[in-house]
């Protein structure tokens, strides 16, 4: 054993054998390197154990040539360097072990000639299983274990067919039997569409009860492929010992080279509704000769111009409630249109419309003008700190005089920047546009709090949380309703360390306000609370306290 082995402290001994990282002590006399120290995980990873302390490279790895030239080169140049040299990760060793990142320091002594070099390196195979598993979660479905949504945006769709398959009445199941057998219906649904296929088909689960199936090299029409998916969910699924038939509609959508992934989803969706509207269990190939979405947005961009003079827009308004301070903290607006006074429209159909047309930018001001206007009567209801939340989109921002009206409408309507919250959309987010960066930042330092609406939904990236000036993020209400607690626990773990506030969206009952509770969430927006209703009508939530 070499002598610097006893000089080592036998708990500083016991400390670095606890630790999963490898670490090498190896001693330098005439350009020569000779073992002096391996921790636990050192001698386990590499076999070089108590035996071979006061060896070399060559020595030890006799029988290893190329390994023994490979860690004398490596430590050579870091005793040429004369100070800490990092090492890359994911290299195969001459050995085929994978590397891991290492940095080798150097020891000197009185006469500051270096003595040793001390080598921690860590484990990269915990790392590619940590790395795999961040990859699953990026790309698949956790649920079903189908690819997701991002993985669609970032896969390049060639030619072929797009089959978006949605269950009929699949919210009436989870409202009469729970979500548990919602989940476990979607679980036995996907591996039967599945089995339909072969492993050249791309097929994804976009979310709640839809699919898509990509076929590129079919021999079946599209029909047959329509009918086929059909006949698979056609025979009954077992739910909590009970027999339940279900039914499916499909959109079909031909794809072409020059078609990007949005146009295809978008075609397939109007493929679907128009499928469902003919009755259960049917499928239709998108059409464009039928026009069917460009005469339904026609009409919304013709009504739509003429929504505020006819007094067709109303704000309703749902709580934010905070653990933390045992009240209502803020309150977001959302927008609701009835058209002619009698139609409610969705702002799912009549918000892209009104972004593609530019009316959404007198349709936000008015917006803001009305928030302002509803403040003291929150203010009454919830006290003077509560704050609103108010949605902007992209086109918004891109207005260059947004800030300043803005601004002008809360100086006109004495209303301090403090009390609105500012919800960027996904749109915003995923954007790399400078200028949009540079309008939240002065809306930020106005004294406007931001936050990022639907935080986790597929189109987000982690990066954009560094890179975008956010004061909070709200968690998409699809964890909530999936409930699993190390991706919330890691979410709120994340946001805390990035100093973010988090808000959990889609709350519907305690068991699921008890369990957010427990990981550490403190503010919470969703039925149970209450659903969204004038500002007249919202009900109080004094000192909530989970059961």
């Amino acid at each position: 054993m070499d002598k610097d082995m006893n000089e080592i402290p036998p708990l500083l001994a016991l400390a670095l054998d606890a630790i999963e990282d490898f670490v090498y002590v190896m001693r330098v006399h005439n350009e020569q390197f000779y073992y002096s120290y391996v921790n636990r995980s050192a001698a386990k990873f590499s076999g070089v154990r108590t035996e071979h302390m006061g060896k070399t490279f060559f020595e030890c790895y006799a029988h290893e040539p190329e390994m023994a030239h490979y860690l004398h080169n490596k430590y050579m140049k870091a005793l040429s360097a004369g100070q800490s040299t990092r090492f890359e990760d994911g290299n195969v060793l001459p050995n085929g072990n994978l590397s891991g990142e290492s940095i080798i320091s150097p020891l000197r002594g009185p006469d500051q000639r270096i003595t040793h070099l001390i080598c921690v390196t860590r484990d990269y195979t915990e790392r590619s299983r940590y790395e795999e598993k961040l990859k699953f979660y990026a790309y698949y479905d956790e649920l079903t274990h189908l690819f997701n949504r991002r993985f669609l945006y970032e896969y390049t769709l060639k030619k072929g067919t797009l089959f978006l398959l949605n269950i009929d009445n699949f919210k009436s199941i989870n409202d009469m039997m729970g979500h548990e057998s919602g989940d476990a219906l979607l679980i036995q649904a996907a591996a039967r569409i599945k089995q339909q296929f072969t492993d050249g088909e791309i097929i994804c689960r976009l979310g709640s009860d839809e699919f898509l199936v990509v076929c590129q090299n079919s021999e079946r029409s599209p029909y047959q492929t329509a009918q086929m998916m059909l006949r698979a969910l056609s025979g009954p699924f077992i739910l909590k010992d009970r027999e339940v038939k279900i039914t499916a509609s499909i959109g079909i959508a031909p794809l072409t080279q020059d078609m990007n992934t949005q146009t295809a989803l978008r075609h397939a969706d109007i493929a679907l509704h128009y499928a469902k509207g003919q009755g259960r269990s049917r499928y239709h190939i998108f059409d464009t000769s039928l026009r069917y979405e460009q005469i339904v947005r026609f009409h919304h961009e013709l009504a739509l111009n003429h929504c505020l003079e006819r007094d067709e827009l109303q704000l309703l308004y749902q709580p934010i409630y905070s653990t933390e301070k045992n009240r209502v903290v803020i309150v977001e607006a959302l927008l609701r249109w009835y058209k002619d006074h009698q139609q409610l429209v969705s702002p799912a159909e009549f918000i892209p419309v009104a972004e593609e047309t530019g009316l959404i930018i007198p349709i936000g001001d008015w917006v803001i003008r009305q928030v302002c206007r509803d403040l003291p009567l929150l203010q009454r209801k919830y006290g003077n700190r509560i704050r609103i939340a108010v949605n902007i989109s992209r086109i918004q921002l891109d207005d260059p005089d947004f800030i300043y009206r803005l601004n002008q409408i809360l100086a006109e309507e004495q209303v301090d920047a403090s009390y609105i919250d500012l919800e960027i959309t996904e749109s915003v987010a995923t954007s790399n546009a400078v200028e949009e960066q540079s309008s939240l930042l002065k809306l930020r330092d106005q004294g406007y709090t931001i936050s990022l609406d639907d935080f986790g939904t597929g189109y987000s990236s982690l990066s954009m949380l560094t890179r975008l000036p956010i004061d909070k993020i709200k968690i998409d209400r699809s964890f909530v309703t999936q409930m699993n607690p190390p991706v919330l626990k890691a979410l709120i773990t994340m946001a805390e360390a990035l100093n973010l506030q988090v808000v959990a969206e889609g709350i519907e009952d305690q068991e699921q306000w008890d369990r957010l509770v427990e990981l550490g969430y403190k503010e919470f927006q969703g039925y149970w609370f209450s659903y969204p209703m004038p500002a007249c009508n919202l009900p109080d939530l004094d000192h909530l306290s989970p059961a």
